[in-house]
């Protein structure tokens, strides 16, 4: 699924050539183990012009896809339908227990690192989350044709894969590996041009690997292309986040970027300093 559309055990392939079996399976599985109406299986495979046999021939792909799964993996086509491809009142659901599933493996990872940077243990985080980004072979299901079903769930997990790149950077920065997270929120920002989150990323972890200057010309190239696209200036907060960085100098850039922007930026607080805030006799 994070990637080309694979259905397969070993060296035997049995992913559909058909393109609209393979839009029909993707949709079954992007919603794995649970039913998919047929009526949301319509919808996806003709929009709003379906065929009126169009029950009938969505019957006729579950069968093929069947077939298929049968001749290529061993096994009958009795057990395909009671194991994975199942039929379910008014629908059908693809049924996942016995698969290598990266879809499942991604989700199941990404929750773990998320628990594990809300319990502070930011070193697992990091780890856990380059083990679910491992997952992805490319944009999900890049040689699938997407109605408007799966089209809605392709565009949720790349919402969900940016979001937990955004944790994963978050935790990099918080145990100060500025200069190795660089090179990624260089290709990041290429990626999302107009995404103030990533480059403000991007400007706090090269000021903080001492390229102060690069974060400076940074913020300019990301000016002139919201300027360009959408006629707007970058929000105050990445306003702010220049300013702060042009007015510091070289060594005092990183105690600046600590104090003003680490805790909205990465949830990271600088411990205050009790000399600082004690009270005079």
């Amino acid at each position: 699924m994070l990637g080309p559309l694979t259905l397969a055990l070993n060296n035997r392939n049995a992913t559909p050539t058909a393109q609209k079996q393979r839009q029909l399976l993707a949709l079954l599985l992007v919603r794995h183990s649970t039913v998919v109406p047929v009526s949301t299986l319509i919808e996806e495979l003709w929009s709003e012009d379906p065929p009126r046999s169009a029950v009938a021939v969505i019957q006729t792909y579950v069968l093929g896809i069947r077939k298929k799964m049968a001749e290529q993996l061993d096994i009958g086509q009795g057990e395909v339908a009671e194991r994975y491809l199942r039929t379910r009142s008014k629908g059908y659901s693809f049924e996942v227990q016995d698969c290598v599933f990266d879809l499942r493996n991604y989700r199941s990872l990404s929750d773990a690192a998320r628990i594990a940077a809300k319990a502070g243990d930011d070193h697992r985080a990091v780890d856990l989350f380059h083990a679910a980004e491992a997952c992805w072979t490319g944009p999900a299901l890049v040689d699938v044709e997407a109605g408007m079903p799966l089209a809605a769930e392709i565009s949720h997990l790349d919402h969900l894969r940016l979001a937990n790149v955004e944790l994963r950077i978050e935790a990099e920065l918080r145990l100060g590996r500025y200069r190795e997270v660089c090179p990624d929120l260089a290709r990041l920002t290429m990626q999302h041009p107009l995404d103030e989150r990533m480059q403000a990323y991007y400007m706090f972890a090269l000021s903080r690997s001492g390229q102060r200057h690069l974060a400076l010309s940074s913020y300019q190239q990301f000016c002139k292309a919201m300027q360009h696209e959408l006629g707007l200036d970058p929000c105050m907060k990445l306003q702010k986040l220049h300013q702060d960085i042009l007015a510091a100098s070289d060594e005092r850039v990183g105690m600046m970027l600590e104090r003003k922007h680490a805790g909205y930026l990465i949830g990271f607080y600088p411990p205050t300093d009790p000399a600082a805030s004690a009270t005079p006799a």
